[in-house]
């Protein structure tokens, strides 16, 4: 764009193009652009609410959603992020609802340079946190994106004799993930975790935010993670 409007400076598109950018760059920073975009991903993606809708599954599987890692010299950090803390509490919720055997949570180290530490390491403390007995949570340290989920729990499900399990993952993400373990022959039932804490008070409609801007990032990063997943022919 810049090329263009040096070349071409009587121009209208190169100033119709920023125009567009920035309205654009505004409206994923307000709830109601971040909302939208949520929706066209999570739409009919519910929490599940009674032990019917989980179909008889006796475990719970809960998706990584992301760490922040810190080191100096040999000390290192790890937390996880707002959307993998929001799914730890639905998985624990889930976890009481169905009265649960085993909640497995799934997530390795995805990129070397940005984690030390295996996801599914911190998820277990949080979900011990949350009121999870540890003697009832296994750890898949092996799982680096949502297409190795599938692969790297079926070890954990025939060892127990788990038949049906309950997915746990944001709305943005659930339809992907129910595709790949569809893909490999499972058929979970769905709970998706919140949007938000529950304690946060909702900011005007078209007030610009961190946590609209965030929640718009990921939902771009599912659309384009869709996209290539349905090129690659990794779903159902």
């Amino acid at each position: 764009m810049a090329v263009w409007w040096w070349r071409r400076p009587s121009s209208r598109g190169p100033r119709q193009l920023l125009v567009t950018y920035l309205v654009l760059f505004y409206l994923s920073a307000t709830p109601i652009g971040a909302n939208i975009l949520v929706a066209g991903l999570g739409h009919g993606m519910t929490r599940i609410t009674t032990r019917e809708q989980a179909r008889g599954a006796d475990a719970v599987v809960v998706l990584g959603g992301g760490v922040q890692t810190m080191k100096t010299g040999d000390v290192i950090l790890s937390q996880l992020s707002t959307i993998a803390s929001l799914r730890i509490l639905e998985a624990a919720r889930v976890y009481k609802l169905i009265g649960a055997r085993l909640v497995i949570v799934s997530g390795g180290i995805a990129d070397g340079r940005l984690e030390l530490k295996p996801e599914a390491e911190q998820m277990a403390t949080a979900l011990v946190a949350s009121g999870v007995p540890a003697d009832r949570i296994v750890l898949d340290l092996e799982a680096k994106n949502t297409r190795d989920h599938p692969r790297t729990i079926r070890p954990f499900l025939d060892a127990n004799g788990i038949h049906q399990f309950v997915v746990v993952t944001s709305p943005t993400h659930m339809r992907r993930a129910l595709s790949v373990f569809r893909a490999a022959g499972y058929d979970p039932a769905a709970s998706v975790s919140l949007l938000r804490s529950e304690q946060l008070e909702p900011p005007p409609f078209f007030l610009p935010n961190d946590d609209s801007l965030l929640l718009s990032n990921v939902a771009f990063h599912d659309y384009g993670a869709w996209l290539l997943y349905w090129w690659r022919g990794w779903l159902q």
